[in-house]
């Protein structure tokens, strides 16, 4: 195929993902739900009248999956840089950790109990516990912001905690995978990916204490065009790098990169925020989410449609009851726990990339895969309904 044809298909998706984000957005959901729907139209519709866009094995698909690894990277960056503001975390950690503990836990055990239920292997039930117990921050934050209540008490502690969870849930992700790369649940093995997390952690601490300060003052200093910004680019690459060869996901080390930065006076500016903001959801985080909806199979789905129903009840409700029990561990009265149960349902961004590494080490099958697809999008849907309805009830 011709670069030309390559770049008018890439061009068409980004606008055509735009154009449907805006939609979304302007029916109060997430615009990432666009950018999926672009991948199911790809991948399922227009092949139905022999439009192909994206074949098998062509160089668009090379470059296709490049591009998604390079988004689901930069969201995780970007969240990390943008949204973790670890100063007020540490400051306020002990009025959400209940919250975070309890909302994820009982998702977790929900998740691993009905996919043991259905499908008796460890390792499907370990993925999809950790993808129920991935709450949404952006999601939890739109919501309560659209219903002007992010700013009480009850939306700060629901954002602190969805952050914390993502912090926790990475750290899962890490573990979860050295086991089943490992082969075996034993204690031998978890404590060596433990061990391994927290001397990537170090590193990153150190690094983030000492280095990149030093770095920060170096590049503030050189006069070659966007020295700051290739800095920071090509560090993160480092980063990845460094964090695949520690048997981890590259999503933790470009998570962990974008928080410990965060906090650098030189790096984290307006300029340089706007900046990967642009290059991530401007350009890359587009054609990650675009990639979920191509593996997105409507035929597949079929055959675990009694798994997604009550894959879907359990999440909700195991949520509602664990944000309940955080929330009355926390000292919230009965109405505000169940606003925080009911913050915390949202499955999005993090769900979708633990789904995805699942399918990637063969582990989760299409169906799933699927499955999982379509619970983030419907508790996308059905929590600014709950919210708005327990919370104009007074």
């Amino acid at each position: 195929m011709e670069i030309s044809t390559i770049l008018l298909i890439l061009g068409f998706i980004l606008i055509l993902v735009k154009i449907l984000g805006e939609v979304f957005e302007r029916i109060s959901m997430p615009s990432i739900f666009g950018e999926i729907t672009v991948g199911m139209i790809i991948g399922s519709l227009l092949p139905l009248y022999g439009i192909i866009l994206i074949s098998n094995g062509s160089d668009i698909e090379v470059i296709f999956k490049i591009l998604a690894e390079l988004g689901v990277i930069f969201l995780l960056f970007s969240i990390g840089f943008e949204k973790i503001e670890i100063e007020k975390i540490t400051v306020k950690i002990r009025k959400a950790l209940p919250v975070t503990i309890s909302g994820a836990l009982f998702p977790f055990i929900a998740g691993f109990l009905i996919a043991q239920q259905f499908f008796s292997d460890i390792n499907i039930s370990l993925i999809i516990g950790t993808a129920l117990a991935a709450t949404s921050v952006s999601v939890s934050a739109r919501t309560l912001m659209d219903l002007k209540y992010l700013t009480t008490t009850v939306g700060a502690t629901v954002l602190l905690a969805a952050v914390i969870d993502n912090f926790l849930t990475l750290g899962t992700i890490a573990i979860i995978s050295g086991i089943i790369t490992i082969g075996t649940v034993s204690y031998k093995s978890l404590m060596t990916t433990v061990g391994e997390l927290v001397i990537f952690c170090i590193i990153v601490f150190i690094t983030g204490k000492f280095l990149f300060p030093r770095i920060a003052q170096m590049a503030d200093k050189m006069i070659v065009d966007e020295a700051i910004f290739g800095i920071i680019i090509g560090t993160l690459f480092a980063f990845v790098y460094l964090t695949e060869k520690f048997g981890m996901s590259m999503i933790i080390g470009a998570f962990l990169f974008g928080a410990s930065i965060s906090v650098i006076p030189r790096f984290k500016t307006d300029v340089v925020v706007h900046k990967v903001r642009g290059i991530s959801y401007g350009f890359l985080v587009p054609f990650f989410f675009v990639s979920i909806g191509l593996q997105f199979d409507f035929n597949a789905i079929q055959n675990v449609g009694s798994f997604a129903i009550i894959l879907l009840i359990g999440l909700i409700i195991s949520q509602i009851i664990g944000g309940f029990t955080g929330g009355k561990f926390s000292g919230f009265n009965a109405r505000d726990s169940v606003i925080i149960g009911i913050s915390l349902i949202p499955r999005s961004e993090l769900a979708l990339i633990i789904t995805s590494i699942g399918l990637e080490m063969g582990i989760l099958k299409p169906e799933i895969f699927s499955a999982l697809v379509l619970m983030a999008i419907v508790t996308t849907i059905i929590t600014p309904l709950l919210l708005r309805w327990v919370i104009r009830r007074d």
